[in-house]
């Protein structure tokens, strides 16, 4: 019989025993929670919602797009769309902290609460709600995700809101007088949705991109010609405060995506809806262009009138009354809103973000 060592012996036994006891181990440790992918939505009243899906008459403007647009499964826009989560929160900047906040979370606008994507949130539209870009946006997202893997929106987004808010609320992350909507309004939203996202949802979340939509106000002739300037700034500090959850904990990793305002028109001294002259319009949506080009990872809707291939969205253009689905001047017609959600996602899908 073969003789062995005791020191061989003693050897194979803690081997067993170190084998043992990482196995151990291993299988007391939590399973990683599952990672999603978070898009962050901000801006003025077309991300906030003026849009009717149906009106207080009963008129339903979103069955006549899909009818219109060839859409024969619309129906999940109305029941909510599993595969997607939006927490909302806007209303306009005068009412900021006010009564008329809307929000998902019924209770506490300003909190938040994932819900199934459906029509209905669109902040800046009373009794039954209206709809902003994150119908269309979910409509063609949720072939990209799943009820066990969703992937959520988080929207905040105030009508009548300026880049420096001209001594009220505005998005310049600078402000000091406790009225920087970035600051005061939509991170601490979205530091509480993100938190929901890991405690409530059980998920671990990625921030893949900032949907932007904002411009109106800010398109006199001096604000129009600093709107890259200002877009610099919003942006960077968006990277540079949820890095620890981009992709790789890498903020330029976030990517983001703007969009055209209104510029149909041929005379560049025409007087637009938002009480501009086109050739400012012009400017300003030259400066969105210049910003999407200083980056790989910034992008712009092509909603344009003016520039090749646009997608050449309607809004309302006259003060007052509802036209074709868009509530007041300036804002989305319905089909309009929903090919703004899709053209969003569309950039999305195309240049592999939820990856």
């Amino acid at each position: 019989m073969k003789r062995i060592s005791v020191f061989t012996l003693l050897s194979a036994l803690s081997l067993c025993g170190c084998s043992s006891n990482n196995n151990a181990k291993e299988s007391n440790q939590a399973p990683k929670p599952k990672e999603v992918s978070v898009f962050l939505m901000g801006g003025q009243s077309n991300m906030e919602g003026n849009t009717y899906f149906k009106d207080d008459d009963g008129k339903d403007w979103l069955k006549d797009a899909f009818e219109e647009l060839g859409i024969d499964d619309g129906d999940c826009c109305y029941e909510g769309i599993k595969e997607v989560k939006t927490s909302f929160y806007g209303g306009a900047t005068w009412f900021i902290g006010g009564n008329s906040m809307r929000g998902s979370n019924t209770e506490n606008p300003a909190e938040g609460k994932f819900l199934d994507t459906k029509v209905g949130f669109g902040c800046g539209v009373p009794a039954l709600g209206g709809i902003g870009p994150e119908v269309g946006l979910a409509y063609n997202l949720k072939e990209h995700a799943s009820e066990d893997n969703p992937v959520y929106l988080i929207k905040c987004a105030f009508g009548g809101s300026s880049m420096s808010g001209g001594g009220s609320w505005g998005w310049d992350p600078t402000i000091s007088n406790g009225k920087s909507i970035y600051k005061d309004q939509f991170k601490p939203f979205v530091d509480k949705n993100l938190a929901d996202i890991e405690r409530i949802e059980g998920m671990k979340p990625t921030i893949k991109g900032f949907l932007w939509h904002q411009g109106e106000n800010d398109s006199s002739t001096s604000a129009a010609s600093q709107y890259k300037t200002n877009l610099e700034k919003l942006v960077g500090q968006v990277r540079e405060d949820y890095a620890l959850y981009a992709t790789e904990e890498e903020g330029d990793n976030i990517a983001f995506v703007d969009c055209y305002i209104y510029d149909k028109g041929t005379d560049d001294n025409a007087t637009m809806p938002s009480g501009s002259k086109l050739s400012d319009i012009k400017t300003l949506n030259a400066q969105k262009k210049a910003f999407s080009e200083e980056s790989d990872m910034n992008f712009v809707v092509n909603s344009s009138w003016q520039y090749e291939d646009g997608l050449k969205l309607q809004i309302q253009t006259v003060d007052g009354g509802t036209v074709n689905g868009a509530i007041g001047q300036q804002h989305y017609q319905t089909k309009d809103m929903f090919l703004l959600g899709q053209a969003y996602a569309d950039i999305i899908i195309e240049n592999s973000l939820l990856d």
